[in-house]
């Protein structure tokens, strides 16, 4: 190809995510001459860094709280669709296996995920176009139906036309792993008339107005619960691990309800879920030594900087403050306090998140086939459309099932 050059294709996927190379490989298996289109410098990016580099691919469990837009996304992802997808991907060389419920590679490398999405779709001969941006997408009128004009700059200046067109962007989530950026995404969907709700971040850490500073590092099981009980889905309370921050929390129960938080709302963070009540912390705390210090009884329970920083609160001048010197009343008020740890969200920060919410209305697209409803040949996948799951391997678990159904359909 050179450049300025003006060239043909039977299908036009752009961008090199897991929805964009399975789509491409799908499409190009049926027959069709395929081009790939991806701004970066090789496919899969934000793949190799999934799961810890593992690479979460998908969730043995399929419950109503999955997805955070639950009636379109339970539409494509059913037990058959997971199923199909787990064959789809054992042929291409990705047995994955169950590790409580979260379905890995067998290798437990993303890098063999990337590696194998990619050769299968070289395998199927779809051409690659790498370092190329996506400067506008069009449509003019074909013999056939609507083509559809894809101009890009980068290493090479190209105009492609195609009957066929996924839209495989991704979000703007994790900038650093070279995902597009919001305006981007925007301009290529307003110059197809696509509807769409703005990015908003998702799946992400919580800078707090607290400063937790001296609590960084500190992992802890805990509850973590939004005071929003008017938000939608009514879930808002997540069991798991935490972790605190210089900057506030992170984890996967943050991640996850992160993406129904807004700033100025509060988190409260159960630190001893497996206990009853206060009282029964208390009544634990009253039977200890009253010669041993309230840190050092805490200390039992908690991590020892949770445990300072909890003293520091009520005691700031006091930190040895023996058991003994603490009545009933100062034991119960610091329960409470360690089973209802206040934070407040001062920002959600998406740059640092797995996903975002937002993206194409799934009003405007037909989950049976992923293409645009009223629109002859353009079908979009993954993240781009308005669906975000929880973590545990949902989001890309839909990515190669939406993909699967817009390469067979168009």
């Amino acid at each position: 190809m050179n450049n300025q050059s003006e060239c043909i294709y039977d299908a036009c996927v752009i961008g090199a995510g897991a929805s964009g190379l399975v789509a491409a490989t799908v499409l190009a298996s049926r027959g069709f001459h395929t081009i790939l289109i991806e701004q970066n410098k090789k496919s899969g990016r934000k793949l190799y860094a999934t799961g810890n580099g593992r690479c979460n691919l998908a969730n043995a469990v399929l419950s109503d709280s999955a997805y955070y837009n639950n009636s379109f996304a339970m539409s494509v992802v059913s037990k058959e669709s997971v199923k199909e997808m787990l064959a789809w991907l054992e042929g291409i060389g990705i047995p994955l296996t169950d590790r409580q419920g979260y379905l890995y590679p067998q290798s437990m490398q993303a890098s063999s995920v990337v590696w194998a999405l990619t050769d299968a779709a070289r395998l199927a001969g779809v051409e690659f176009l790498y370092e190329c941006r996506v400067e506008d997408v069009g449509t003019k009128e074909g013999t056939g139906g609507p083509v559809y004009t894809v101009r890009c700059a980068g290493k090479q200046e190209i105009r492609i036309t195609s009957s066929r067109l996924v839209l495989a962007l991704g979000s703007p989530a994790a900038q650093e792993l070279g995902a597009a950026k919001d305006r981007d995404i925007y301009r290529i969907l307003e110059g197809l008339g696509i509807p769409y709700a703005p990015f908003q971040p998702a799946l992400c850490p919580v800078e707090t107005e607290e400063d937790l500073s001296e609590l960084a590092g500190v992992r802890a099981r805990c509850t973590l619960s939004l005071e929003r009980p008017e938000q939608e889905p009514t879930r808002t309370s997540e069991d798991g691990e935490l972790q605190f921050t210089d900057y506030g929390i992170s984890g996967i129960v943050t991640f996850n309800l992160s993406t129904m938080a807004k700033e100025g709302d509060r988190f409260r963070i159960n630190l001893l879920p497996e206990w009853k009540d206060a009282g029964a912390v208390a009544g634990f705390l009253e039977q200890v030594s009253g010669e041993r210090s309230l840190y050092g009884a805490l200390n039992g329970l908690l991590h020892e900087k949770i445990c300072l920083y909890g003293i520091r609160k009520f005691y700031p001048e006091d930190t040895k403050r023996k058991l003994s010197a603490c009545t009933r009343e100062e034991l119960l008020r610091i329960a409470e306090y360690l089973m209802a740890f206040p934070v407040t969200v001062k920002k959600l920060l998406g740059a640092q998140g797995q996903a975002c919410r937002g993206g194409i209305l799934t009003d405007s697209v037909d989950p049976a086939t992923m293409q645009i409803r009223n629109t002859k040949g353009l079908a979009a996948t993954g993240e781009l459309t308005e669906v975000t799951g929880r973590c545990g391997g949902y989001n890309l678990m839909y990515a190669v099932i939406s993909a699967l159904r817009a390469g067979n359909s168009l």
